[in-house]
């Protein structure tokens, strides 16, 4: 069978970071063109609707408008071409003609076009119907000119062409249609001045939704790692508590068997002088197995246990006796300071045993004897107690992988230990840190809950 290869971890910030750049940068141009077209156009519209008020209100006062249906009119031609004359002094204008409702050029700025008939003008022909049109242009951009443009390239580069139906106020029809192109120097810069703000906006907030939307995605990624090394953490020490039950009880009694005939072999003084430093062997095997399903089985029962008021003093003092014996064989000193600390929320045979496991594991990075001391102080609702010992320390990268459930720097260790101690110092709602001594060594930190203390009434 061909082995199937393990998925590759996703990366999560640099895949979401990647798409979503991408993503946003084609919204926020794609937003900033079509805000930029609209905001363009509604301007030009706007200077459009002023020049159409401006002429609908010359052309009404004075009736003078009437003269694009009423030719043969001279006192109606007098006043038009007045009217006219106004319209050519308007500011920024280029050129202007007035056409006929048929189409023909009655007046225009450049004389030659005067009484010239387009056939084909798209939007003359919507302005007759009454409509405002207004557009822009290069004349540099022209493909298929028009008639009307000729002459016009020569003046002027960017232009807007407005289109302004000319209409009776009391029935709305249509008398002609007055064509303005003109060169909008404050418009234009207007324009660009809008056009570079809605940009620098689409850009900030571009930026600003990505990095808003980047740092939601990388804590939750960082959430999500945690979460995951936790539940992986959780998994192993079940499967440690699985193994305990299922080795406990199951080991016991085939190796007390096995402990009992190694030491009657051992006693028996007809056995040869090899057998006896065997069944020692065969002695201290066992008894190294019996620690190791002692430690599985605290495992097992460590979540059954329940908080409870302890005094730690006592405790350090007695876990301290106990291994007195070996800590004198090693030479090692040790001191813990006079008095009580306060009470706290943990459970007392298994706050013993995590003493132990500390203190047995400070005194074998001592062989040839160093000093031991331990020490407490309360921060806030908390009781920091401190083991700091003056052995050889340890590396970062092992110090971090120390709580990890079967890791051990002992060649016969199954690493359940520290496992067992941060699990238990979590399950009490408190931490364990380690980190290396002032002068030299390690030190392990417990900060466990101060217990409330309840008030008891005489009876």
């Amino acid at each position: 069978m061909v082995a199937t290869p393990a998925c590759a971890p996703i990366n999560l910030r640099r895949r979401f970071a990647l798409v979503s750049l991408g993503v946003i940068t084609v919204i926020a141009l794609g937003l900033g063109w079509l805000m930029s077209h609209v905001l363009t156009e509604r301007m030009l519209r706007r200077e459009g609707e002023v020049s159409m008020d401006f002429i609908q209100n010359l052309l009404f006062t004075d009736r003078s408008g009437e003269y694009l249906v009423i030719s043969n009119d001279e006192n109606l031609r007098q006043k038009f071409l007045g009217s006219m004359a106004h319209v050519a002094s308007m500011r920024e204008s280029v050129r202007a003609n007035a056409y006929r409702p048929d189409g023909t050029v009655v007046w225009s700025t450049d004389t030659s076009l005067i009484g010239r008939r387009y056939p084909v003008n798209d939007e003359l022909d919507e302005a007759l119907r009454g409509q405002l049109v207004v557009h822009s242009g290069r004349t540099d951009n022209f493909t298929d000119s028009k008639d009307e443009h000729v002459g016009l390239a020569a003046r002027t580069r960017y232009y807007v062409e407005s289109y302004i139906p000319i209409m009776d106020p009391r029935s709305g029809h249509v008398w002609g249609v007055m064509e303005l192109y003109k060169v909008p120097l404050q418009l234009n810069a207007a324009i660009r001045d809008a056009l570079l703000q809605l940009w620098l906006g689409c850009a900030a907030s571009a930026i600003g939704l990505f990095f808003a939307l980047y740092w939601t995605v990388a804590r939750a990624d960082r959430i999500m790692r945690d979460q995951q090394a936790r539940l992986a953490e959780s998994q192993t020490l079940a499967t440690a508590v699985e193994l305990a039950s299922a080795v406990a009880h199951n080991l016991r009694n085939p190796l007390a068997s096995i402990r009992v005939s190694a030491e009657m072999l051992q006693s028996d003084e007809t056995a040869a002088p090899d057998h006896a430093e065997h069944c020692a062997d065969i002695t201290a095997s066992v008894d190294r197995a019996d620690r190791w399903i002692t430690e599985l089985v605290r495992v097992s029962q460590a979540p059954k246990l329940q908080s409870e008021l302890v005094l730690p003093s006592p405790v350090v003092r007695a876990c301290l006796q106990e291994m007195a014996p070996e800590m004198n064989r090693r030479n090692i000193r040790w001191n813990m300071p006079d008095g009580e600390a306060p009470g706290i929320l943990a459970h007392t045979a298994m706050l013993r045993q995590i003493l132990v496991s500390i203190l047995a594991n400070a005194i074998e990075v001592m062989p040839q004897g160093g000093t031991l001391a331990v020490s407490w102080s309360v921060e806030r609702a908390a009781l920091k107690l401190i083991i700091a010992d003056s052995g050889p320390g340890i590396g970062d990268e092992v110090r971090r992988a120390l709580f990890r459930p079967f890791f051990s720097t002992k060649s016969g260790g199954l690493g359940i230990g520290l496992a067992l101690v941060k699990r238990m110092v979590e399950q009490w709602n408190g931490q364990i840190a380690l980190y290396p001594a002032p002068q030299r060594g390690t030190c392990v930190e417990l900060t466990l809950p101060l217990a409330a203390m309840v008030s008891r009434t005489p009876g």
